[in-house]
Parts: structure tokens; sequence; C-alpha cells
């Protein structure tokens, strides 16, 4: 591959997400995206690892004040606070050095690149490059000049060329696959503001002579592969003077940070990270032994199921020794697709197959996407059928039981297209719209309260064979993930989540399961597991041990307080929905003819003859709307993230249980639903386990892109859609979108039925 470890690309281009031009941002210049990759940030703790490596505990940066904003910018990375004092006091052009804990970086000014210091650096590097040791010195070294060489009016490209060979004959470059080692990294010169320079520069440093000097190190990366960081050209290029400091000759700060961060992801990627994934500039993804046998195993049963099916082609399918694997070949079928799914999954989001960009949410974008959402579920709104007896038609006009599975499954689908559009955008920065995601898991968690409850309550299953089916259909994909993807099941945060649920579900409901038929002992259970749960989720000494010894046993990475936390927001909706499960079952009649037209609700068939429908149905709209103004003026109360999950398991049963009581308060709301809505409902748990590698990539962190729209994923501006996502994240959006809805659908059949399978075998 010409750039298999995506360096080049982040050496070579890029675009700003958040350029002021593109209106993204009232804080332009904080998302640099490189062509094809994603950077991750280097503050603090991070930094300081980066540039501790090697025996030398020192990095150098030599040049000009170019350079010089560069070395302060990687300061700032390792310590603001004290950067910034340090850098307020220094003179211009004076060498600097800047220590925080262990790690030193230098400045060395040299604006024309003959310095001894610097021949001294470039024979370490060279020293380095050459050796087999494994402890060789792999200090990070920057440089660059052309300003000063501008200033001479005779020979100021030509000096510079000079300057450069020299530089050029000194170096013996590894392979670019050792890029984050010792390659010394070339700052091309900054073309400046020129219409705010001061008047002494403007007749000297031209246009012309930069243009020269950087073609001349383009002319090298070409012939010497030396890495010149041209990426810091397209930073500027066609940039307002906002993006300059006043007298023209300098970046803004934030610009700096950013190419000091750049810096950062192609010396460190490949050497300081793990799951997540977050950079992926410069990064050899490295396979693990589990990923290979998973693959590999998926290779051999696709052998097996092409042999059978190029036997029974050729007429052998009836033979006594293929009989047993044609009974298996649906089985067989399945396990393909969620091995296909695997395979995809992997070659999305641990190869550089695929481009990966970084999010940056846009009001615009949210919007469109919800429009687009909302739409397609009006248009594909139908009135519900139920099922009659085997063998006969559904019926159209038979009035829907209260919440039903038509309305379930919509209801899960609108939710897991808002789930996407939030993910997709980076909409998890806007509190308003965090804050409704949140009563949305809110939501599926009420429904797993309420669908399990009134399964136990009804049938009074507490077998394994149906605790096996569930957690089975719930985990499978959520299981196999981790081990191809090197990530952890707790990662994949909605399957686990909801299993932890339907646990506490099944254990509340087995434990004195005939209290179950008593309203006052259920509630009396209720209150009695809802408080262990609540002292489980605040006493962390109490959960920790088991996470450890999971850890211990498994080679996992659980994290216990951050599973808790996750566990906590939700903590009381899920006993909400089992609350209301069996009031609904208790106070239903049995099946009786279709009420008329003008009843209310299925619940309330059975009401006193003389009530009033028109009056129940306004008391059932005025306690909605008092519900939805009371989390209103609750919800407001949170004004962070922090205070918002603080109060979000007290009020969030209020929005819910509104919604519930419009959904079904007419015949017309409880009988219609969006068939696409519910069609993405049934799949639900499938695009949210995997949305994380095959939509979004990075393991969430960025967006997955096919590359041949725009390698930054941008691309030409949309029309109206100019201020938000480009035309080729769109066509990315949609055409990557497709796949994973298909995809998404092919494995919830194939889990399906492997779970069917499995559950025949263990329980004949």
């Amino acid at each position: 591959a010409k750039d298999p470890f995506k360096c080049n690309g982040a050496l070579s281009g890029g675009q700003w997400l958040d350029s002021p031009q593109s209106e993204r941002s009232q804080k332009p210049f904080q998302r640099w995206q490189p062509d094809g990759c994603m950077t991750r940030t280097y503050p603090g703790k991070r930094a300081i690892d980066c540039l501790r490596d090697g025996t030398s505990n020192e990095n150098a940066f030599i040049g000009d004040s170019t350079v010089r904003e560069i070395f302060w910018a990687t300061a700032r990375l390792l310590n603001t606070k004290t950067a910034m004092q340090e850098a307020s006091k220094a003179e211009k052009h004076e060498d600097r050095t800047f220590t925080e804990g262990s790690t030193t970086i230098n400045f060395f000014w040299d604006p024309f690149l003959n310095s001894s210091t610097l021949t001294q650096y470039l024979g370490q590097s060279r020293a380095a490059s050459q050796s087999t040791e494994l402890n060789a010195d792999k200090g990070l070294l920057v440089l660059g000049a052309g300003l000063w060489f501008a200033k001479d009016e005779d020979r100021s490209v030509d000096r510079f060329k000079d300057a450069m060979d020299s530089i050029t004959s000194h170096l013996a470059l590894p392979d670019l696959e050792s890029m984050g080692t010792h390659r010394p990294l070339i700052v091309p010169v900054q073309p400046p503001y020129y219409e705010n320079m001061p008047s002494t520069h403007k007749s000297t440093i031209t246009s012309s002579k930069i243009d020269a000097m950087n073609a001349y190190l383009e002319e090298l990366a070409t012939m010497h592969d030396v890495d010149v960081l041209n990426a810091f050209l397209d930073m500027v290029k066609d940039m307002p003077a906002s993006a300059y400091e006043p007298k023209g000759l300098h970046v803004l700060p934030q610009v700096a940070d950013r190419q000091a961060e750049l810096i950062l992801n192609l010396k460190c990627n490949n050497e300081h990270q793990t799951y997540t994934y977050s950079g992926t500039c410069c990064y050899d993804y490295q396979a693990h032994w589990i990923a290979y046998g998973i693959l590999g195993a998926g290779a051999a049963l696709f052998a097996l199921y092409a042999w059978v099916e190029l036997q029974v082609w050729a007429g052998a399918g009836g033979s006594d020794a293929l009989a047993p694997v044609q009974k298996r070949l649906p089985l067989l079928r399945a396990m393909l697709v969620v091995w296909a799914a695997l395979c995809y999954c992997y070659m999305a989001d641990r190869t550089h197959l695929f481009d990966k960009v970084l999010k940056l949410y846009n009001a615009q974008d949210f919007y469109v996407f919800v429009t687009g959402f909302i739409l397609v579920g009006a248009f594909s709104v139908q009135r519900s059928s139920v099922p009659q007896k085997p063998g006969q038609e559904k019926a159209a006009n038979t009035d829907q039981p209260f919440l039903s599975r038509d309305q379930t499954d919509e209801w899960k689908g609108w939710m897991q297209l808002a789930i996407l559009a939030y993910h997709y955008t980076g909409g998890s920065k806007v509190l308003w719209i965090y804050k409704i995601i949140r009563l949305l898991v809110a939501s599926y968690l009420f429904m797993t309260g309420y669908g399990h409850a009134a399964y136990f309550y009804q049938k009074k299953d507490f077998s394994l064979k149906r605790v096996a089916a569930v957690n089975i259909r719930l985990n499978l994909l959520s299981c196999l993930l981790p081990w191809t993807m090197n990530t952890d099941y707790l990662f994949y945060y909605f399957a686990p989540l909801v299993t932890y649920w339907y646990a506490v579900v099944y254990l509340t409901m087995f434990v004195k399961k005939d209290w179950n038929q008593n309203m006052t002992l259920f509630l009396v259970k209720i209150a009695v597991a809802a408080a262990s749960t609540t002292l489980l989720h605040q006493q962390h000494w109490l959960f920790e041990p088991i996470i450890q010894g999971i850890n211990a046993v498994f080679g996992s990475k659980w994290d216990a307080k951050e599973w808790l936390f996750r566990a906590s927001l939700d903590q009381f909706i899920g006993y909400i929905g089992m609350i209301v499960a069996v009031i609904y079952i208790r106070v239903s009649k049995p099946p009786s003819p279709p009420p008329p037209p003008q009843s209310s609700m299925s619940t309330t068939s059975h009401t006193q003859p003389g009530s009033s429908p028109h009056l129940r149905n306004g008391l059932y709209f005025a306690a909605s709307f008092a519900s939805l103004a009371a989390y209103t003026y609750a919800s407001s109360m949170g004004n962070t993230k922090a205070s918002s999950n603080a109060l979000h398991p007290y009020v969030s049963p209020l929005p819910i249980m509104a919604f519930i009581h419009l959904r079904n308060c007419t015949r017309s709301m409880r009988n219609n639903y969006s068939t696409a809505y519910a069609w993405i409902g049934k799949i639900s748990l499938e695009t949210f386990v995997l949305q994380y590698h095959i939509w979004l990539a990075a393991d969430t962190t960025g967006l997955l892109s096919l590359g041949i729209f725009g390698r930054g994923g941008m691309g030409m501006p949309m029309g109206f859609l100019g201020a938000g996502m480009g035309l080729a994240r769109w066509a990315d959006c949609i055409l990557l979108g497709v796949v994973f809805i298909w995809l998404s659908s092919k494995v919830a059949t194939a889990t399906g039925l492997i779970t069917s399978t499995v559950m025949k075998a263990l329980f004949v």
C-alpha cells in the first residue's frame, strides 16, 4: 500500500472542521482533520508519556520563530499554565528548555539551520535510525526555517536550498513504517498574512520566495523521503487575518497547538495507544491471535458450507453422508452471517482499508438527520393488524392492547434512530440533546422491566431454558466482538445494561414468587429490590471485588466504577416498568369483543357504566401534560451533565409515563404505527452494537469514511447544507449507513436462528 499506516496522509494535508469561514463553531481552530485519519488529543500526562521515550529524555526543536511557536505549543500540552508563564518571560532569539516531570523539550534558535547543535542532533538521529537496540534514543527532532532566508534580497532561495541539502546529507532515514521513533520532521516555510506584516518585511518576505522554498521541500520529500509537515501549509491556506497574530508573521496559539498535536500524533500514536483506537494517523493496527482464530474458523466454516452447497448443486444432496449436514445448512448460513459481520467490523475498524474521520457537532446536521427520520416514519404509518387463528389472515379492525408489540417495536425504532443521529453528529456535547438521549435509554429499560415482568407474571416460567434463550439472544454479538476487536464486553454498554436489568427483574420476580399475585406484597418486593440495587450502585466496595475477580480470571478490562455509574443513571425506571406491567395485567379483562369506537383505552374497558370516555381522555391528557411540565421544570435545574445525571433517575419516569398515556389514549393513536420505525425496532440491538465499528469508527470516537469523495470526509459543501457536513460526509453517511442497516437486519435474523437452535440442542 502507498500509505499503509496513514502517515503520509497526516503529513501531507487536511482541513479545518471549524475554520472561521465555515461558521461551524464559535471557537475555530480546535478540530484539524488530516487526510483520511484521525488525530487524538495529547493533554498533560499523555503528552509527557509520549515525549519521555528514549534514553536521553530530550526532544529538540531547532529553527526560527515558526518552530519556536510550535515549541511553546508543545510545552502548553505538557503544562499549560507553566508554559504560558515561561513564554511571557522568554527572550525571542534565545535557546529555551522546558521540563515537566521527567520530560524535557529544548528549543535552539537557529534561523539559518547551520549551528553545531543541529549537526549534533542530526548525528544522533542518524545513529538512532541505524541502531538495532530497543532502547535507542527515540527523542523528537523538529526543525525548520525560511523567513530569515527570505530577508536576503539576493540569494535567499539558493541559501535555503543549500541548508536543506546539508541536512538531507546527514540523514539515513528508515522506512516510513518506523515513523514515531526517530524520523526528523521538517516544518515548511509558513506563509505570513502579507497585508498585516510590518512594512520593513513586505519588500523582502514575498510570496514568490516562500512558494519557491516550499516547492523545494516538496521535491526533497519526493526524492529523498524527507518528512515535511505540508499539512501546516493547509492549516493557513486561504485563512483570514483572524488565524494570525496582529503582525501577520505567526499563527494564533490555538493553530500552533494543533500543529504540536499533529506532531505528537505522528510520533506517539503507534506506541501509546490501547483501545479505544482514537488516533489512527500513523498507526499500525496489531491483530491479536484470538481475532485471527475467529476469522480463520469462520473461513473454515465457509469452506464447509460452500462444499456442501456444491455437492447439493452437483446432485449428491440426497446421500446419507450429507443428510445431517444439509439439515444444518440454515444454521451454517446464520453462523456465516455473524462471521461476515465480525469480518466487516474488523476490516472497517481495525485496518486502514477505510478512512476514519473526526466528528464535530453542528446543529444543522443534527436537525437534518432528525427531519429525515421523522419523514421516514410519517410516510410509513399504517394500521396495526392482529393475527387470528393459525392459517387465517390478519384482521385490521381489532383494537390493539396497551403497549402492543407493534407499538413497542416502533418506540424502539425511532429511539434507535435518534441515538444513531446523536452518535454520528457528536451530539453528546450539547446538554439538551444529551438529556433527551438519556430519556431514550431510560425508555429502553422501562420496556425491559415491563416486558419481562409481564412474561414472568403471566407465564410463571422461571426456567433455565428461558434465561438462557434471553441471554444468548442479547449477548451473542456483544460477546464475540470483544474477542475480535480487542475491546471488552462492557464497552458495548447497551447489551450489558439490558442483561443486568433482566437479571434484576428475574430475581425480583423469582424470589418469593407467590407474592407476585398480591399487589401489596409485590410492591414490598419492588421496594426491597430497589433499595438493594441502589446500595450496590452507591457502595462501590460491594461490587468492585466481583469485577476484579472477573478481570483476573478472564483477562478482561472491566471498569467497575464506570459500570456502576452507568447502571445508577437509570436505577429506578426498570422497577417502574415492572409495576406498570403488573397493574395493567391485573386491571385488564380476559379477551373480549372489540370495544366500541368511543372507548378510551383497553385498560379502561371494564370501567363502571356511566363513566365518560371524554372525561377519562381529558384526565389522561391533563396528567400527561402536567408530567411533561413537571419534568421540564425539574430538568431545567440540571445545567451541567453532572447535575442532570443526579436528577435523571428521579424525574425520568415523568415524561416516559406521559408518552405512554398519550400514545395509548385513543383507538386511533393505539392502532396506527410506523412500519419503518417498527422494523428498525426489531433490529435495534444489532444496530446499537454494530454502529460502533461499521458506521462510526475508532470505537465510536470518529466516523467511517470510504475516502473516495474527499480524504478528510468533508468535500464540497452541499447547497443549503454548506455550513454543515459537506457532500462527502453525506455520501459516506448514506452509503455506509445502508450497508450498516442491511447487515444489522441480517445479523438479527441470524442470531435469532442460532439462539433457537442452541435452545433445541440444550433443552430437548
